[in-house]
């Protein structure tokens, strides 16, 4: 008698995506910046927020959390993250 392997549980997931056409990033400290709310299915993991100057990460929930860089330390960490 031969036994079939059981096939893998479909796993579904939902991106929605709300394409912005033009963003302005005019000065350094300015209110004019992009957030994009990162999920995991409903759930929301954090705020990606990225300005003229910066780049900040705020996890839901864990706001003694929240990481920001300068776009220069930001490109060093990303560097060093890939070569490992």
């Amino acid at each position: 008698m031969k036994v079939m392997a059981a096939k893998p549980k479909k796993v579904e997931t939902e991106v929605i995506v709300h394409q912005v056409s033009d963003v302005v990033l005019t000065k350094m400290n300015s209110k004019n910046s992009m957030e994009i709310y990162v999920r995991s299915g409903r759930k929301l993991l954090g705020t990606l927020i990225l300005g003229r100057g910066s780049v900040e990460w705020k996890p839901e929930g864990h706001s003694v959390n929240t990481f920001k860089k300068g776009w220069r330390q930001f490109a060093a960490m990303l560097d060093n993250e890939i070569k490992g």
